[in-house]
Parts: structure tokens; C-alpha cells; sequence
């Protein structure tokens, strides 16, 4: 009878063992995420086109504004504003295109038609995307009404809806080209530079008042500067490999964070395979430590924590993608760091 029980003890530790040794190797070896080339190259776009801002505007960065969430007249659902700019004459509302090939307007104006080859299929490809210069005034005008509600009342002709084409390459119908809402590539660099304080402005406007100037007083970029820096954004999960999901964090059982406190999660990962295979051994199973990074808490040398939690690799941390209608469950040993609007 010992014998029996002492037998299916130690198949019980080795059935244990080798248990942990998968999980280890689970959790050495993550699935590689590899972002969409086309996504990819549309943030990066966006991004080359805030740092023409910066370089060739002097556009400070905290007049810039990224993938705002404006809500309807109803706020029953929220349209994305890639890029909005506070300047001294008005707001200016943003949607940046990286796309290639060429583009037309379709027949009845509502519909831009791209039209580009696939080399991996040996075919042509024609898209039809709803005007970006109508679908950017409507974007406008619900952020004048949302501005309005919060007790900022601005004329209709303080916005200034752009849409900015960036790609180089792509061939872009005359019609397109010559309406003033759109910005292509080549006219990007004397766009920005429209943005550059003068010296002879710099000198007059302390001392001109601001409605001889058409200007917005420095109290109205103040009002307007705290209503957009509280509009929300996307919350952004990078896994493993580099793809990013914007959308909304939605928990995770073991992380208990408040946004308005915490603007990053960082995961720390087992991934050296001797070590992971020696823990395992011993008896202890993977597990993932986040860290919680303080909203605004960068300092010159380090950043302020609130805290860090440890969770098994294996467990599940919920996010809502971006037009999706049901939470992902996506495992923390898959996650890289969730970065959190405010």
C-alpha cells in the first residue's frame, strides 16, 4: 500500500514537472505579432507628418493633439480626429492618407476611388473610400459643438478641416489636387512654415489686442487646450512582434489601476529558456510583472511608479478593439504594454 501510494506521488510530481516545463517553454517562446504593412505605414505617416509640424512649423507639441474621440450630437457614438492643431487663428482638424497608386473622385463626389497594382497577385486593386474632405468637415463641426457644450463658443470659420496626403508616389487626380481642403506631399513643407511665429509678431502681439488681430486670446487657447486634452482617446496594447491595437482596456482581475492615475502598463517577461526551465523544476510556474507608470510622472532620470503586480503567464487581460463589438481576451505573456489615454 505505501508502495502504491508513494509510486502515484512521484507520477503525480513528475505529471507536475513536465507540466510546468510546457509552460515554461510557453512562455519562452511567445506568438510573434506582426503588425499590418498598410496599418503601419499609415501610423507612421501620421507621426512624419506631427514631426514636419514641429521641425518646420515650431508647432509646440502640447498644441497637438492625436486620435481624439469627438462625440456625436446625440454622444451615442465617437468619430476619430487623426491630428488636431490649437494655433493662434483657430483649430485646425486633421485626417491623414499615406495611400499609393492614384486617386479620382468618383462620379458623384460622395467616394474617392484608389486604384493600385498587387505584385503578389499580378492584378489591380480599386478601392472606393468616402470623402475624406467631407467625412473631415463633419469630424470638424461635431468638435465645434462638443466645444460649444463645454462652454466654448467659437465661429464656424476658427476650423480649418485639412486632409493631408502624404505619400510621395501616389498620382492624384487634378480635382483632388487643386481643392483647398487638401494638402498632398509636396505642398507639406510651406504648409508647416504657414505656422512660424514672425519676429515682427512676436513684437506686436503683446501689444496689439487680440480681436484687432483675429486672434484667439491666450484664455481662449487655455479653455480650448484643457477641453481637448480631456476628449478621449484610443488606449494602444503593443504585443509581442511590434502590432498594435488601439481600442479600450477593459481589466484584468490581477491589475487594479486607476486611468486618471496610471497612463502605462509594462510587462515584464520570463523569456530566457535555461532559467525558466530551472524555476520550473523547482516548482514554480511562469508568471508576467506588470508595472504601473504614474500619469505625468517622468522625471529627469527615471519614472514614478504606483505600483506592480505579478499574474500567471497564461492569464487573460480584456480589450476592446477598435469596431469590434465583443472583448478580445488576450494573454499577458502576448503583451508587450498598454498605454492608456486619460
Amino acid at each position: 500500500m505505501v508502495y502504491i501510494l508513494a509510486a502515484a506521488k512521484g507520477a503525480y510530481t513528475m505529471f507536475g514537472i513536465a507540466s510546468r516545463l510546457v509552460q515554461a517553454q510557453q512562455a519562452t517562446n511567445p506568438i510573434k505579432h506582426e503588425d499590418n504593412e498598410q496599418r503601419k505605414a499609415g501610423r507612421m505617416a501620421e507621426e512624419q507628418f506631427e514631426e514636419i509640424l514641429k521641425k518646420l512649423g515650431g508647432v509646440p507639441g502640447y498644441n497637438i493633439f492625436k486620435a481624439l474621440r469627438v462625440p456625436d450630437e446625440f454622444q451615442t457614438r465617437r468619430h476619430e480626429i487623426d491630428l488636431v492643431l490649437l494655433d493662434e487663428y483657430g483649430i485646425y482638424c486633421f485626417e491623414v492618407k499615406n495611400w499609393g497608386g492614384s486617386v479620382c473622385l468618383c462620379d458623384d463626389s460622395q467616394y474617392w476611388e484608389q486604384r493600385k497594382n498587387n505584385a503578389e497577385k499580378n492584378c489591380s486593386m480599386q478601392i472606393q473610400h468616402f470623402n475624406p474632405v467631407a467625412k473631415i468637415k463633419k469630424s470638424c463641426e461635431l468638435l465645434r459643438n462638443h466645444l460649444m457644450r463645454a462652454g466654448i463658443c467659437l465661429t464656424a470659420n476658427k476650423f480649418f478641416p485639412r486632409v493631408i496626403l502624404t505619400n510621395a508616389t501616389c498620382d492624384i487626380e487634378d480635382g483632388i489636387r487643386n481643392d483647398p481642403h487638401v494638402i498632398t506631399h509636396e505642398k507639406l513643407p510651406l504648409f508647416a512654415q504657414n505656422f512660424t511665429k514672425t519676429y515682427l509678431s512676436i513684437c506686436t502681439d503683446p501689444v496689439i489686442p487680440y480681436f484687432f488681430r483675429g486672434q484667439l486670446s491666450y484664455s481662449q487657447m487655455d479653455q480650448i487646450r484643457l477641453a481637448l486634452n480631456q476628449i478621449g482617446t484610443w488606449d494602444v496594447l503593443q504585443l509581442n512582434g511590434g502590432k498594435q491595437l488601439v481600442g479600450d482596456y477593459k481589466g484584468c482581475a490581477e491589475l487594479n489601476c486607476s486611468r486618471k492615475d496610471v497612463e502605462e502598463l509594462l510587462f515584464h517577461h520570463q523569456r530566457n529558456a535555461t532559467s525558466a526551465t530551472l524555476w520550473a523544476i523547482v516548482g514554480y510556474a511562469p508568471t508576467v510583472v506588470v508595472t504601473m507608470y504614474k500619469r505625468g510622472g517622468s522625471g529627469w532620470f527615471s519614472r514614478e511608479t504606483t505600483g506592480t503586480a505579478t499574474l500567471p503567464y497564461n492569464h487573460d487581460v480584456l480589450f476592446r478593439v477598435a469596431g469590434e463589438s465583443i472583448d478580445a481576451k488576450i494573454p499577458a505573456n502576448d503583451i508587450n504594454k498598454i498605454m492608456l489615454s486619460s
